[in-house]
């Protein structure tokens, strides 16, 4: 399923998923039944509410000498500096003037209309 957005989106890139796995448990993005009726988790490195199954986050690892190490993390508006479309919209008039809700406006490029 992953590839076929990969290709939809004209990508060239290898892309790789961590559905199916404890991955996004292990750092803090997925969470669990349990967690999902008690109704918080930790996320962004505290433990709070939470509404939703998942929530965004960016990880970094480097692979040195046959060894991988997790160098950074981002949640929640920590990634916002990612979103280059934020950066530009940050600084015109209007800013984002998404109205009432977050990333609204924001389509892939193939569901823009003509």
């Amino acid at each position: 399923r992953f590839a076929a957005y990969r290709d939809r989106m004209g990508w060239s890139f290898p892309v790789y998923s961590s559905a199916e796995s404890d991955f996004n448990f292990d750092y803090h993005v997925s969470f669990t039944a349990e967690q999902m009726e008690a109704g918080k988790a930790e996320y962004n490195y505290r433990v709070d509410p939470i509404g939703m199954s998942e929530a965004p986050g960016v990880s970094v690892f480097v692979a040195d000498a046959g060894k991988i190490f997790h160098t950074y993390s981002a949640y929640a508006r920590g990634l916002d500096l990612l979103n280059v479309a934020y950066n530009y919209l940050d600084i015109v008039p209007k800013g984002r003037d998404e109205g009432g809700g977050s990333m609204t406006w924001l389509h892939r490029r193939d569901e823009y209309p003509d």
